[in-house]
This record gives C-alpha cells, structure tokens and sequence, in this order.
C-alpha cells in the first residue's frame, strides 16, 4: 500500500483530535478571517464548475508578483505542479538536491525520468554551493530542482548561486525549478527571491503556494512563475482540467486582499518566535542547522528516539529519517502559535532532564 511521507497527518493517523501537530509547517497567525468568510459565501457555486485558467486569481496575482497573468499558472497546490512538471519538459534526466522535498523524485520516478542526486554535506550545515554548478555540468539533466528555502534544512539559497545554475542549464537546453513555497516566511525575501532573474531566463520557474503562508492546507493551491508561455501551455495539458476548485479561487482572491499585510504579520511573529526556540534547542544541546523558515532542523545527539518520546505526550514532530541522505537523528519542528511552541519546547526540556545522565 502507498505510504504518505508527509507531515500533518497526526489526526487522522493516530486519532488525536488534541494532538499538538508540529510536523507541518503551517502559518501560526491560521487562516485570515476574511478567506475564511470567502470560502463560506462561495459555497453556492459549487454546482458549476470552475473556471480551468482561475483567470480571476491570475490577474489578481499579477498585480501582487508584478508578472504578466499569461505567465502565471495555477493547480491543485504546488505538488500538483511538481507532477505536471516533467511530463511538461519531457524530462529524461531530474537533478535533485538531497536532502530535499520528496515528491521532485517521486514526479520523476511517476513519469520514468532518471534521478540524480547532488548531496548536501552537514560540514556547510547542508547549504548549496558550487558544486551543483558543477554537477549540472557533469550530468546534463533537463530539469533541476532547488528549494529556497530548502526543505527540510530551511537554508536560503543565494540569488547568484541560482543565477549561475540557470546559465549553465541554458547552454545545456535544462529548465530549473526554484521552489519558493516557504520563502515569504523568511525576512529579507527581496534579497533571495529569483523574481529578479525572471525576465531574463525563460527557463526560470518559480513555485508558490497558498497552501502554507495563508493556512490553507485543505484547500490546496499553488501557482508556477514562468515567463515561457509555451510552458504555462504545457502545464495545462499535462494535467486534468479543473484543477482548482471554486471555493480556493474565491480562498486565493480574499488573501490577496491584505497579502502584504498579513505577510508582514507572519514574518515579524516566526522570527520572534523561532529565535526563541533555537536558542533553547541550542541550549538544550541540540545541532541546529540553517532554519531561515517556518520550523526548525536540528539534530539530536542524544540515544531517544525523539519523535516517539514526543509522540506520548501528544506532540507531533517530523523525523527527517525518510528524506534521502539524513538518518533518524534529524528532525524538524514547525514554528507554531506561541502556546504550541511553548509545550514542545517545555516537554523537550523535562525530556533532556529525565534523561540528564545522558
């Protein structure tokens, strides 16, 4: 039977309805109040069916990227895409960074592609560097994709490392995909988004999704950045029509109402609130790396299977044992309300001192 290797699925895998969830990294502030009036109120149009192109949602968020709504593509979260995206390029070959999201692979491994891995290595704290120049060029793939911020390790990716990917995967006729699902959770975006590299790469593509910085998860949507509109074609036909259902265009077009604000919100409360849960992880003896998001990857020296201790008290972390090139000594932890945050930290701090001969 398929296993599902995500997080966020504490209560319908275990049954708790009280459990405190911190293995999915959704927005701590939840859904704003006004998406969730949209959703109600458009109930009634689910008796027709959608608008395929989301044209609404396009041009609204055109106005919000600053990209023409030909170039923009919407589906069933940014997943949806990551499927579509290899039968789209007729991908042959997919470079993927590991540790990493798994369902680049799983795409690829759906459609037939071959997999190459570029490893990251714990001695930078598994950030990228050069050697995926390098490995581009020795590998040639069609598709390659980077995560910024990279998910799990929550390490940014600087705009002219990417830069230098994209040139290279030009000459060798590759798309690259940057996946910045996370990125508006992060602060100083404008300094790491790859919208600046936009108009000058037509092999660019840019993923964002709704589904975690507006709190949205069981409506999924997600959207591509392209500025090659045979593409965005593409997209569309490798794919089934209808992709995004009435209630999460109306749920896109109320959060785009107040995005900027709302975003700012977000980004002053996970920063405030991930400092503080750093510095006890650190204190307590934990190896943090990167962690530029909205959850935490660290790892644990100590001979406790964390995720289980946890477990038992009713709180749900994501153990990174299944992500390619980690062991189940890594983990993340999601950034979450101030009272979540403070539970997890609290039971990991009577955890460290049950077992303080360690």
């Amino acid at each position: 039977m398929y296993e599902y290797s995500h997080g966020g699925n504490a209560v319908f895998e275990y049954g708790h309805k009280h459990v405190v969830d911190l293995s999915a990294s959704i927005n701590p502030l939840g859904i704003p109040e006004n998406v969730a009036s949209a959703i109600v109120q458009d109930v009634s149009n689910i008796k027709r069916y959608p608008d395929s192109f989301s044209t609404l949602l396009r041009e609204k968020t055109s106005a919000f990227e600053g990209i023409d709504p030909d170039c923009i593509f919407f589906a069933n979260g940014a997943s949806d895409i990551i499927f579509r995206l290899p039968r789209a390029v007729e991908a042959a070959k997919i470079m993927v960074c590991a540790p990493s999201f798994a369902d680049y692979e799983r795409s690829a491994r759906s459609y037939g592609a071959q997999i190459c891995r570029h490893m990251l290595s714990k001695d930078n704290g598994f950030a990228l560097d050069d050697g995926l120049v390098q490995a581009v060029q020795a590998e040639k793939p069609k598709l390659v994709y980077i995560c910024n911020p990279n998910n799990p390790t929550g390490q940014l990716t600087e705009v002219a490392l990417i830069r230098a990917v994209l040139d290279v995967c030009k000459q060798i006729g590759a798309w690259v995909v940057v996946d910045e699902c996370f990125i508006d959770f992060t602060e100083h975006v404008s300094a790491y988004t790859s919208k600046a590299l936009f108009n000058n790469y037509s092999n660019l593509i840019i993923l964002k999704a709704f589904t975690k910085l507006f709190a949205l998860p069981g409506i999924r949507l997600g959207y591509a950045l392209c500025s090659d509109k045979t593409l965005i074609d593409r997209l569309y036909f490798h794919g089934a029509d209808w992709a995004v259902s009435n209630l999460a265009q109306a749920a896109g077009l109320a959060a785009l109402d107040d995005a900027h604000v709302y975003i700012e919100r977000t980004v002053d409360y996970v920063a405030t609130q991930r400092h503080v849960m750093i510095q006890e992880l650190t204190d307590l003896g934990y190896a943090v790396f990167g962690s530029c998001a909205n959850y935490i990857f660290f790892k644990n020296p100590f001979p406790l299977d964390l995720r289980d201790a946890l477990n038992a008290k009713d709180i749900r972390i994501r153990s990174c044992s299944n992500f390619y090139g980690l062991d189940d000594t890594y983990y993340r932890v999601a950034v979450s309300t101030t009272e979540n945050n403070e539970k997890f930290l609290d039971a990991i701090s009577k955890l460290r001192e049950d077992r303080s001969h360690l």
